[in-house]
């Protein structure tokens, strides 16, 4: 029997959908990927800030498998067993957007410099 993803409903922070679809932050562009590329959108967790990194957390291996293939080429990919929740397993999809050239650059900010020229932060750390 595998883990029902409507335990993951009902958070403050978590919007449900249809078939029993939860996202939590601003995740319709990858909804919208994966049911172009016919992945079926029903009993999964999607969690991320943005589309360009995340994490899909499904009841299955061969769901997760399948939503690592409906997201490839365009995401990099890594499906694993998340852990164990009511005694079951509960598998995950990571993704990562891919820039055009096949790389995938880091999703969080790691340089900033201000418009003075002031570099605030450098390889993530802040610059004092």
């Amino acid at each position: 029997m595998a883990f029902d993803m409507s335990k993951f409903g009902g958070g403050r922070w978590v919007k449900t959908h249809q078939n029993n679809v939860h996202t939590h932050g601003s995740l319709e562009p990858v909804l919208t990927i994966l049911d172009v590329r016919g992945f079926e959108l029903r009993d999964l967790f999607l969690i991320g800030i943005n589309d360009n990194c995340g994490s899909i957390v499904l009841p299955t291996r061969p769901r997760a498998e399948e939503a690592a293939a409906a997201l490839e080429p365009a995401y990099e990919t890594r499906v694993h067993l998340m852990g164990r929740r009511d005694g079951e397993d509960v598998w995950a999809t990571d993704y990562t957007r891919r820039a055009l050239d096949g790389t995938t650059p880091s999703a969080f900010i790691t340089d900033l410099t201000l418009k003075d020229g002031r570099q605030v932060l450098k390889d993530g750390r802040w610059v004092h």
